[in-house]
């Protein structure tokens, strides 16, 4: 089957008389064949899936609630149990799924604004090494402004705290109260990517890093 390879986007040649805003294209390695379409907005993508995703959660939630019931009514001491399995499960599979491309969302936009920028100016202290044999080394750290290749491969926080309010001015979003519900967005979708079975179950001790039942702790409120 031929191979189908995304080309850099169109910004000067497109197909004379075409009725279509052409903005990309997929060329045939084999053929040269171009098939031309309309690119999305990745992050917009990601949004309004979100969005589809967390009101269904929200409805699952509502039906969670309602079933909620006494493991033994003859013992309060039990606690209390969602009945309703179905929903549960459902309801962490439109939450999980939702957090996942929201946390996409913002990365996207983030590595969007990183390349629209009007100047790429950030400085940081990289390591440089300055001498070299074998196995052994001498490194030193130098001051020095950062390539878009270098920024991008940057970790979000930083990303966020530090890049973007150098290069276009603004102040740290760390320094505002939402910046807690976006270390909980990260830490919840971190959990979900990198999953592992003492990260995802554990008894329900009011603690984060169990991610499943943070959940529920989100539910309940």
């Amino acid at each position: 089957m031929a191979e189908l390879k995304l080309s850099k986007p169109l910004k000067y040649d497109h197909p004379k008389g075409t009725p279509v805003t052409v903005v990309d294209q997929y060329i045939n390695e084999i053929t040269g064949e171009k098939v031309w379409f309309t690119a999305p907005n990745v992050a917009g993508v990601y949004y309004n899936k979100t969005v589809s995703f967390f009101e269904r959660a929200i409805e699952l939630r509502d039906r969670v609630l309602k079933n909620l019931r006494p493991v033994n009514p003859r013992d309060a001491e039990q606690g209390n149990a969602f009945i309703d399995e179905k929903n549960v499960f459902e309801f962490f599979t439109e939450a999980c799924s939702g957090i996942i491309l929201l946390f996409a969302s913002v990365e996207s936009m983030v590595n969007n604004f990183i390349e629209n920028a009007p100047e790429h100016n950030y400085t940081k202290n990289v390591k440089n090494k300055i001498f070299s044999t074998g196995k052994y080394f001498i490194e030193r750290k130098k001051n020095q402004v950062l390539s878009l290749e270098q920024l991008l491969f940057l970790n979000i926080e930083e990303k966020l705290k530090n890049v973007l309010p150098c290069l276009y001015g603004f102040e740290s979003p760390a320094n505002q109260k939402f910046w807690q519900d976006f270390k909980t967005l990260k830490l919840l979708r971190d959990g979900f990517i990198h999953c592992t079975r003492n990260q995802a179950y554990g008894a329900n001790r009011g603690e984060i890093r169990y991610i499943l039942s943070y959940l529920i702790l989100i539910l309940k409120n």
